[in-house]
C-alpha cells in the first residue's frame, strides 16, 4: 500500500477539524499541477506548514494532523469549486476560497484571474487528530519539500519514515467521517483497522462521494439543465431519479438528472414529472394553486422532451424515471 503525506496550510487544517458534518474535502492547489500519486481509494495524510505562521489557530506546525483517501482530481474554476465542495474547501465562504487563492498567486507574480482555475485532490471520509493529539512530522522530511511525499509500506521501495507514516495513519484513520445517509451500507462497517495482518483498511474501497457524483453529471449533461437547458451554474444541481437513502436508487449518473435548483425542488415533490419517454409532465397541482408554472406549461402542450447525455450509458434510465412518475409525481 502506498501512502501519500501532503502539506498544507495550519488554517485549512484547523476550519475542517472543527466542523465534523464535512466528510468530503478538496485539497485544493492554487495553481494546477496534477496529481498522480495515488490510486482512486489510496491513503493520504495531511502535514501542516512551520509553526507560527498563524498564531489565531490552534493546530501545531511540522504535524500530521489528519487525511483522508483520495478520490479523484480535477481542475476547475474556483466558483465550480465552491459550488460543489462549498466548505469542504477549507474555507467559510466562496469569497474567502478567492481571496486565498489569489493571495498565493499574487506571491508568485501570476497573472490576476476573476475566478482562477485550481487543482482540486478530492478527498474522501476525511479524519483528524483530536485537539492535541497531532502527530509530529516524519522524522527525515525535508524542509525543502512543501508539496507531497509517497512512502509504500511494503516493498524494497520503502522509506527510512515508512513505518512511521504508516502508524500515524493506522492511529488516525479510526475517526474517519462517514455521511450514513449517502453511504447506507456503512451502517454497520468497523472503520477501525489494525494493520496489514488484517488486510486494507475498508474505505481504501473506491466509492463515489457526492462531489464526485455531482461532478459527472454535470459533465454528462454539459452543465446545462435538462429542462431548461439554464447553464447558470451556481444555480444547477445534481438530482437522484430514485433517492438513493429511501428508495433505493445508485449513485450512478443514469439515475440522475442535472437540473435548475428550482426545477430540482418542484421535480422532488412532484409538482414536474418526467415520463419514461423523456416528456415532461407539469403536475395539475401547480396550476390549481396558482403557482406560476407558466415555462413548464409550454413545454409540456408542445410535447417537450428533456435533454439527455450523448453517451447513452448515461442516459436517465428509462425504470427509473417510470418509477418516480409513478411513485412520486402529483397527478391529481
Amino acid at each position: 500500500m502506498r501512502i501519500v503525506v501532503g502539506v498544507t496550510d495550519s488554517r485549512w487544517a484547523a476550519f475542517l477539524r472543527d466542523r465534523a458534518a464535512i466528510t468530503d474535502v478538496n485539497f485544493w492547489q492554487p495553481s494546477p499541477h496534477g496529481f498522480k500519486a495515488l490510486p482512486e481509494g489510496g491513503p493520504f495524510l495531511f502535514k501542516t506548514k512551520r509553526p507560527g505562521a498563524h498564531r489565531d489557530v490552534d493546530i501545531p506546525g511540522y504535524a500530521l494532523v489528519g487525511g483522508g483517501f483520495f478520490e479523484e482530481y480535477f481542475e476547475m474554476p474556483v466558483s465550480e469549486a465552491w459550488a460543489i465542495w462549498g466548505q469542504g474547501n477549507g474555507v467559510a465562504t466562496e469569497q474567502e476560497l478567492l481571496d486565498r487563492v489569489r493571495a498565493y498567486r499574487s506571491s508568485k507574480q501570476w497573472a490576476d484571474d476573476p475566478d482562477p482555475t485550481i487543482g482540486c485532490i478530492i478527498l474522501r471520509n476525511a479524519f483528524f487528530a483530536p485537539r492535541g493529539d497531532e502527530l509530529p512530522q516524519p522524522p527525515n522530511w525535508s524542509l525543502n519539500n512543501v508539496t507531497i511525499e509517497g512512502y509504500e509500506t511494503l516493498g524494497r521501495e520503502r522509506k527510512p519514515d515508512s513505518e512511521y507514516v504508516q502508524q500515524a495513519f493506522q492511529l488516525m484513520q479510526g475517526s474517519a467521517r462517514v455521511d450514513y445517509g449517502w453511504d447506507t451500507d456503512l451502517r454497520s462497517t468497523v472503520i477501525e483497522w489494525d494493520g496489514p495482518k488484517y488486510g486494507d483498511p475498508v474505505l481504501i474501497n473506491p466509492r463515489m462521494g457526492q462531489g464526485r457524483f455531482r461532478r459527472a453529471v454535470d459533465e454528462a449533461y454539459d452543465f446545462r439543465c435538462a429542462v431548461t437547458s439554464s447553464k447558470t451554474y451556481p444555480s444547477l444541481e445534481a438530482a437522484h431519479i430514485r433517492d438513493y437513502a429511501h428508495d433505493g436508487g445508485t449513485h450512478q449518473v443514469s439515475n440522475a438528472l442535472l437540473l435548475r435548483s428550482d426545477v430540482h425542488t418542484l421535480y422532488d415533490r412532484g409538482y414536474l414529472g418526467i415520463d419514461a419517454d423523456l416528456r415532461l409532465r407539469v403536475s395539475p397541482v401547480l396550476r390549481a394553486r396558482g403557482w406560476n408554472g407558466v415555462e413548464f406549461y409550454k413545454k409540456e402542450a408542445a410535447g417537450f422532451r428533456i435533454r439527455v447525455p450523448e453517451n447513452p450509458k448515461l442516459a436517465p434510465d428509462r425504470g427509473a424515471l417510470a418509477w418516480h412518475h409513478a411513485n412520486r409525481f402529483r397527478a391529481a
